[in-house]
């Protein structure tokens, strides 16, 4: 009878299922070789929450309510564990080369129970933090990991999927996913798209999310060393995972520790996340998938285990070597679409007419493929983008310069000044190596430099838009001449807005699109829908983070009771200047992600991914991402859903509306689940 008085007040969901969907074993091209020295992680507890709960530690124990019958309990929820209070005086560093004692890791987490309505319905949940500790295979201990999870322990485990989210960067924590998408509780937003400008930085306030993800899965935030609360372990330091391949593994070793210790093995697991993580994410997820569940201890009901159900990528990049942001060789062809949108929210372009978003979106794609790439393929030599790229960059160098010059006479001081003289030489140095052709040029702009440095850099820069000149080719200025070219340069013009000399003109970076399309403002490459240059505004607080560094300071300790002495790191820009953006595989090196995409959906058919983008994201639009799908032949197996929003869609209402519907299809037509629905693609 205790046992019966337990299982009515803890109202256990009992479940008669034994088989979940699984990966197979398999080897994978792409798994690098891992070594370090050997450090073996302490023996886990049946019950790490409650001891005391002899269902939770034998979910196949009988129970007699009479002599005669008896009842086989094939999976059963959790009780709620109790609240705890941490209190960590420990101070983290995301310095290159920081790192800390094992000894000192507690992965003892913070715990606090809270309930929010769902559909209508009262739901219990637990919110946890803490660290873990990421071994690498065969027991290395490598990094102490943070974390913030959300999790309903009154649901069965066994069948209750779990979901990994990071941020993107490299050099970001998971607080803007964590604090503004599909947790219980996100800041209010609303205002993100208007313009305001009268409202402080620490005005946001939260809101219960209605559009959680927590009636479909857990959440488990995740935070990378070098961020948030997390950082290495000796002998390893910070930077030794600031690169494509051991980033992929130091996580994969989070995901295998967390599932460890929580026993959910048989979860069905998903891996979310947003910008780099298309990068991240296709590798880590190859780690899990070759390994089939190898990585993980046994499971004590003998189910088996799951390496993986799903990646779910948010506004990705998935090829840096795609990217025309990365250099004037690569077309902007994945960019234009982007382009369109924002140009036409802004009141700019006059070619979308009465056609809905998604309609204009597909007009744009086919005058992407119809008419941009072969006018691309006319128009473009190598020497003519190595001239483009240079004057480009000489206009950048003057702006610069012009910005601590100010004019002539201030320029020729700083370059006779004795304190400054050594400067300008070696600014000269720079900018000859840089923008000049041969050693004798060099030698005279450095000379001319020393004497007149505005005016000579003035002269460079006309001797560099000169050279785009002379490197137009015949066939493009013929083409130009024609109907098709004439007819090609004015849609140009009201598809993007810009009233530009596409002759010579043709692509333009998405650094300086911005400023070319809304010169008096300072539309942001997150979202072209809004002006950031007010600092007060709630555009300039979500997308500069300001207004998320204020969140996490209350969140910790009111949603988890985690008292930290040291700053949470949000984010880390320098990590970018240490981080190895390159891979080997065989003779080849690339700064990519999809062949481990490819591989890992061809070893797994039951793996499933899924794409989500905003309309107004100039950093990583979402015709580029469709082009690199296509190109890796992913076209037809990887849905790239869009919705009305930028690079974080989900600070805007309607598209996080949309987004959940989408998701929740996602989820619920996994494998195995009971209750599929059909998923919703805006």
């Amino acid at each position: 009878m205790k046992c019966w008085a337990k299982l009515l007040m803890a109202s256990l969901w009992l479940s008669a299922c034994d088989g979940n969907s699984s990966n197979t074993e398999t080897g994978s091209t792409f798994v690098a070789t891992e070594v370090g020295s050997q450090v073996k992680p302490p023996e886990e507890p049946d019950n790490e929450l409650n001891p005391d709960n002899e269902l939770a530690a034998d979910p196949d124990k009988k129970l007699t309510a009479n002599p005669d019958k008896s009842l086989t309990i094939k999976a059963v929820a959790s009780f709620p564990p109790e609240d705890h209070v941490v209190k960590d005086d420990y101070v983290y560093s995301a310095a290159a080369d920081a790192n800390l004692p094992l000894a000192t890791v507690d992965e003892t987490p913070a715990i606090k129970n809270h309930q929010m309505m769902i559909g209508g319905k009262l739901v219990n949940y637990t919110a946890s933090a803490g660290h873990l500790i990421a071994y690498a295979p065969g027991k290395v201990a490598r990094a102490s990991m943070f974390y913030m999870a959300y999790t309903r322990e009154d649901l069965p485990k066994e069948d209750r999927p779990v979901t990994f989210f990071w941020n993107g960067g490299p050099g970001s924590s998971s607080a803007w996913l964590h604090m503004g998408s599909w947790a219980p509780r996100r800041l209010e937003s609303s205002d993100v798209d208007k313009n305001v400008s009268d409202r402080g930085t620490r005005g946001f306030s939260f809101v219960d999310n209605a559009e959680t993800l927590l009636d479909k899965t857990d959440l488990v935030f995740v935070d990378p060393p070098g961020t948030g609360l997390s950082q290495a372990i000796a002998p390893y330091k910070n930077s030794d995972f600031w690169g494509m391949e051991a980033d992929a593994q130091v996580n994969r070793d989070f995901v295998v520790r967390f599932v460890d210790r929580h026993h959910r093995q048989s979860s069905p697991k998903y891996l979310y996340g947003e910008s780099y993580d298309g990068i991240r994410l296709p590798v880590l997820g190859n780690l899990l998938v070759a390994a089939g569940g190898r990585n993980f201890a046994p499971d004590k009901s003998g189910r088996k285990p799951v390496a993986l159900s799903g990646i779910i990528l948010g506004s990705p990049i998935l090829d840096l070597g795609t990217n025309c942001s990365q250099g004037g060789d690569v077309s902007c062809a994945g960019y234009l679409p982007s382009y369109a949108m924002a140009a036409d929210f802004n009141g700019r372009a006059t070619r979308r007419g009465t056609a809905s978003a998604l309609e204009y979106i597909d007009q744009l794609r086919t005058f992407v493929a119809e008419k941009y790439n072969p006018a691309r393929a006319i128009w473009y030599s190598p020497v003519l983008s190595r001239a483009k790229a240079v004057h480009a960059e000489a206009n950048r160098q003057y702006d610069k310069l012009f910005g601590l010059w100010q004019n002539a006479a201030s320029a020729r001081k700083w370059a006779i000044d004795v304190e400054t003289r050594a400067d300008a030489s070696s600014k000269a140095t720079e900018l000859a190596n840089l923008l000049v052709a041969t050693p004798a040029e060099r030698a005279a702009f450095s000379k001319a430099f020393m004497a007149d440095p505005l005016s000579e850099l003035k002269q460079l820069v006309a001797g560099t838009k000169l050279e785009i000149e002379r490197a137009l080719t015949p066939a493009w200025r013929d083409y130009a001449q024609t109907e098709a070219g004439t007819n090609f340069i004015k849609d140009m013009t009201g598809i993007t807005g810009l009233d530009l000399d596409w002759l010579r003109e043709f692509e333009v970076s998405p650094v300086k699109f911005p400023g070319k399309l809304l010169p008096a403002t300072s539309i942001g490459v997150f979202d072209a829908r809004v002006d950031i240059s007010h600092p007060g505004s709630p555009a300039a607080a979500l997308y500069t983070g300001s207004a998320f560094a204020e969140a996490i300071k209350s969140t910790l300790p009111a949603m988890f009771n985690y008292h930290s002495a040291s700053p949470y790191m949000l984010r880390d820009d320098s990590i970018r200047a240490h981080w190895k953006f390159e891979r080997q595989h065989k003779l080849a090196s690339f700064r990519t992600g999809l062949p481990d995409l490819v591989e890992s959906l061809e070893s797994d058919p039951a793996l499933r991914a899924l794409v989500l983008h905003g309309y107004y994201d100039l950093l990583t639009p979402f015709h580029q991402t469709e082009l690199d799908l296509a190109g890796a032949g992913l076209s037809g197996r990887v849905p790239v859903d869009l919705y009305e929003g930028g690079h974080m869609f989900f600070d805007d209402d309607k598209a996080r509306v949309h987004a959940k519907r989408t998701l929740d299809g996602f989820f619920d037509n996994r494998p195995g689940n009971k209750t599929p629905t059909a998923v919703v693609l805006n």
